[in-house]
C-alpha cells in the first residue's frame, strides 16, 4: 500500500508539473525508418523539434509508425493526452481520414507533411512542389531529346516510389509538359527502395526483349536512391543486350548521387531535384507557430531546385545542402 502510494504522489506530482509549466505540447507523428530519405527525415525532425521546442516554449511528444494502422492508433494517443496541436506524415493518406478526421473534429489544429489525404482539409498541408519537380523534368527530358524526338518516339521507364500522392503529383506533372513523342514504355513502383529498383531493372535487362532493352533512352525516376539502384542493375550487367540509356533523372539531390553523377560523367548523364529531409524541419516549426498563435491555411509548397552536372557543385554550397550534412 505505501508503495503504491508512493505511486500516485509521484504521478501527481507529474501532472502538476506539466500544469504549472504552463507549455503547450505538439504531437508529431512519423513513419518510421533507420536509414534512407524517411531516416534521415526523422532525425532532422527530431532535432527540429528540440531546437522550435526550445525557442517557442512549447512540449513535444514524438512517435514513429510502420504501419497506418499504429498511426492510427498513435493519433489516438495524442488525442487522450490532449495535445494542442499535430503534425503528421501519413504512411498512406487515405487510411489515415478517419484519424485525421478525430483531430479536426476535436478542434485541434492539424499540420499535414508530404502525402496528401485526398478530399481531406486539414488546418494546414506542407509538402515538397512535387508537380512542379514533374512539370520540370518533362521538359527537361523533352529538351535533352529534342533532335530524337523529332524523328520519333523515344521510349522511356518510370521507376515510382508507391502509390502515394506524391509519385501521382510528379508523374501527372512530368504529362503536362512532356513531348509527345517521349513513350511510357514500363513503370515500376520501388516503395522507394534502392534494392527493389536494382532487381527491377536487373530484371528488365536480363528478361527483356533485346529490341526493348536497347530501345530505352531515358529513365525517370522518383528518388535518388532508386537511381542509385538502377546504376547498379546496369554495372552489373554483363549480357549482350546494349545499352543506349543516356539520361535518368531523381529527387533528393543527396550527396551519393553526386558521387555517381561524377563517377558517370560521360556515360549517362544524371539530373536530380532537390527535396531535402530537413524540409521536414518546417512543418514541425510551423506546429509550433500555431501553438504560439499564428494562423496557417491552404498548401505550403517548399520550392525546388533542379541540379545537374551545370550546376552540382554550386547546389553542395546552398545552405540548404550544409544544413543536411551538417553532422
Amino acid at each position: 500500500m505505501k508503495r503504491f502510494l508512493t505511486l500516485c504522489a509521484g504521478l501527481l506530482l507529474i501532472s502538476a508539473l506539466t500544469l504549472a509549466s504552463g507549455k503547450k505540447k505538439l504531437g508529431i507523428v512519423m513513419p518510421a525508418a533507420t536509414h534512407g530519405f524517411t531516416g534521415e527525415s526523422i532525425k532532422a525532425a527530431q532535432k527540429g523539434a528540440e531546437t522550435f521546442s526550445k525557442e517557442m516554449n512549447f512540449d513535444y511528444q514524438f512517435l514513429t509508425a510502420n504501419e497506418s494502422s499504429e498511426q492510427n492508433n498513435q493519433i489516438d494517443t495524442l488525442l487522450n493526452s490532449k495535445v494542442d496541436a499535430i503534425v503528421l506524415w501519413p504512411l498512406n493518406g487515405n487510411e489515415l481520414r478517419s484519424a485525421a478526421m478525430k483531430i479536426v473534429e476535436a478542434k485541434i489544429p492539424l499540420v499535414i507533411y508530404d502525402r496528401l489525404i485526398e478530399n481531406f482539409t486539414p488546418t494546414v498541408e506542407v509538402m515538397g512542389d512535387n508537380f512542379t519537380i514533374g512539370e520540370k523534368a518533362g521538359a527537361y527530358f523533352s529538351k535533352y531529346f529534342a533532335e530524337e524526338l523529332k524523328k520519333g518516339k523515344v521510349n522511356l521507364l518510370e521507376f515510382k516510389g508507391d502509390n502515394s500522392t506524391v509519385p501521382q503529383q510528379r508523374t501527372d506533372g512530368f504529362n503536362k509538359t512532356a513531348d509527345k513523342n517521349l513513350n511510357w514504355y514500363q513503370a515500376f513502383s520501388t516503395d522507394w527502395q534502392r534494392q527493389k529498383a536494382r532487381e527491377q531493372m536487373e530484371n528488365f535487362l536480363n528478361n527483356g526483349k533485346k529490341e526493348d532493352v536497347e530501345s530505352i533512352r531515358g529513365i525517370f525516376t522518383h528518388d535518388d536512391e532508386v537511381v542509385l539502384g538502377i546504376l547498379d542493375a546496369i554495372a552489373a550487367y554483363d549480357g549482350n543486350k546494349k545499352i543506349n540509356i543516356k539520361l535518368i533523372s531523381g529527387v533528393q539531390a543527396n550527396k551519393d548521387f553526386f558521387a555517381a553523377l561524377e563517377a558517370y560523367k560521360g556515360k549517362i548523364d544524371l539530373m536530380t531535384y532537390s527535396f531535402s529531409p530537413v524540409m521536414v524541419r518546417d512543418a514541425v516549426k510551423i506546429g509550433g507557430e500555431i501553438l504560439n498563435g499564428k494562423s496557417y491555411s491552404g498548401l505550403v509548397l517548399l520550392p525546388t531546385v533542379e541540379v545537374d552536372g551545370s550546376n552540382y557543385k554550386e547546389y553542395m554550397n546552398s545552405e540548404e545542402y550544409k544544413l543536411r550534412y551538417e553532422d
